[in-house]
């Protein structure tokens, strides 16, 4: 026979489920008591409320240690532990969350900088002399090569006039000693023909001699033969040793001719080389006359480039001394002004990514923070071992003169954009090292722990290289403390700071 299991009603139900809770039973508190009726009902309803007090204030009580009955249940295999039990009760701990955002960080450096002229100069006289029409002063806006001041010095003066005679003394030395060469060229030209004309008289007397030497053989035959009387044979013999030494005067006036010729041209030699030295000279006297002009200018103050003068230490009637030492004082000061450098010292951590022609904002203090575009255009390439930091300077352009030497401010550069990584606030990352940690993620109302990699950190927000995606929901914030697998309830970190 089969044995049935009584089966409890939803009231029975409830009250259990009443007296778990700790709390009355509603059922006893608010309805009436059936039965019997009258004083023994309510006794027992009585009763039974204190008993259910007991029982809830026991279970608060001994909530976290376990009770006898699930210390048996462990003992017996069951599955279910009270921690459990605990975890399904405990209530969901409120907590802010974000999604990561798109796009990494870009490297950037802000550090301290401060303007300079791009060009500024002290000027200084390079003769001693009195200071006169000095026609700027301090503040004034000057061009470039427009005359500043000026130094009278008499001697230097005169120095170039001596020169400039020398110039045309030696050009006349010139003139005359390519007259010379061109005597000593016609001189030659006149021993050639001499030597020619000689050399015909040669054959002159050559042909002479050899008549006059078979006339006086022939006579000599005759007068053996005595055909002729021997004195006319003797005249013929003169006659024939006349004309010999007649033709050995001609080869000694050959001779004579060509000395002459080759003395000639010795002179023309001679006459070049007078007009080489005469020629040099010229360049000698035109060196000493531009090294004049030089040491006069010297006594000139010009402006070097378009600027405005920054200084002014003599005044018009000083003497002043030639700057040969170094306490010498400028005589003036001038900076230009229409192009500005900013130099900032970047330390050691932000050295290797810094390029030429990376963007760069400075904000000047003394303008209420106005800020100015410009580009790094040059970098010292090398840290000062004192406090390693790299100087770099940043070009500003200044067309209304605004920008003046000596402010300063801030100035960001952009090191290298951003990344294709996501980002999170830095205050969701925990235990970070070697480049990981962790976050808590809220998903299907309880916390996660995630492990990521992480890279960029500026103290605000973090890069995260591996580990999130867009959806995933990020603790930023809650109070108390939170473990893996904790009851959360998410809510927008957004929306809370705006409630508040």
């Amino acid at each position: 026979m089969a044995i049935q299991t009584p089966t409890r009603s939803t009231s029975a139900m409830e009250h259990d489920d009443d007296v778990r809770s700790g709390r009355p039973s509603s059922r006893y508190l608010d309805e009436p008591p059936r039965g019997s009726g009258g004083l023994l009902g309510w006794i027992g309803v009585l009763a039974l409320a204190a008993g259910a007090i007991g029982i809830g204030a026991y279970i608060v009580i001994n909530r976290d240690q376990p009770s006898v009955a699930s210390t048996d249940r462990a003992k017996a295999g069951e599955a279910t532990t009270d921690s459990q039990d605990r975890s399904r009760n405990k209530a969901a701990l409120p907590v802010n969350v974000i999604t990561p955002r798109k796009g990494g960080m870009a490297r950037s450096t802000t550090q301290p900088g401060t303007l300079h002229a791009f060009q500024y100069a002290d000027l200084f006289a390079k003769a001693s002399g009195y200071l006169r029409a000095q026609v700027v002063d301090i503040g004034d806006t000057v061009e470039k090569g427009q005359l500043l001041a000026e130094v009278y010095d008499p001697e230097r003066q005169q120095a170039v006039e001596l020169a400039a005679a020398e110039v045309e003394r030696s050009k006349t030395a010139v003139e005359q000693a390519v007259a010379m060469e061109t005597a000593a060229e016609a001189e030659v030209t006149a021993a050639l023909a001499t030597v020619d004309v000689k050399k015909t008289e040669i054959s002159q007397t050559a042909a002479i001699r050899r008549f006059r030497e078979k006339e006086y053989i022939r006579y000599m035959e005759l007068a053996r033969h005595q055909a002729v009387d021997q004195r006319v044979a003797d005249e013929k013999q003169e006659e024939y040793e006349g004309a010999k030494a007649a033709e050995e005067k001609a080869h000694a006036s050959v001779k004579a001719a060509e000395a002459d010729l080759a003395r000639d041209r010795a002179l023309v030699l001679t006459a070049k080389a007078n007009v080489s030295h005469a020629r040099a000279q010229v360049r000698v006297a035109e060196a000493t006359l531009a090294q004049a002009n030089i040491l006069v200018q010297y006594t000139r103050i010009l402006s070097p480039y378009t600027g405005v003068v920054t200084q002014r230490n003599f005044h018009d009637g000083d003497f002043i001394r030639e700057a040969i030492r170094a306490d010498e004082a400028p005589i003036l000061s001038v900076a230009r002004t229409d192009l500005m450098r900013v130099v900032v010292y970047l330390p050691d951590r932000d050295t290797p990514y810094v390029d030429r022609g990376d963007p760069a904002v400075v904000r000047i203090d003394a303008l209420g923070g106005e800020q100015f575009k410009g580009k790094v255009m040059r970098y010292a390439e090398i840290e000062d071992p004192a406090n390693r930091t790299m100087r770099t300077e940043i070009d500003l352009p200044n067309p209304t003169g605004r920008l003046r030497m000596g402010m300063y401010g801030a100035v960001s550069i952009l090191l290298e954009p951003p990344t294709d990584f996501l980002t999170i606030p830095s205050k969701a990352l925990h235990e970070v090292e070697a480049g990981a940690g962790f976050v808590y993620s809220a998903h299907a109302g309880r916390a996660h722990k995630r492990r990521i990699r992480i890279g960029r950190d500026d103290g605000i927000l973090v890069e995260v290289i591996e580990g999130l995606t867009l959806d995933d929901q990020v603790i930023v914030g809650y109070t108390g403390s939170l473990q893996d697998g904790e009851p959360v309830d998410a809510a927008p970190a957004e929306g809370i700071e705006k409630a508040k």
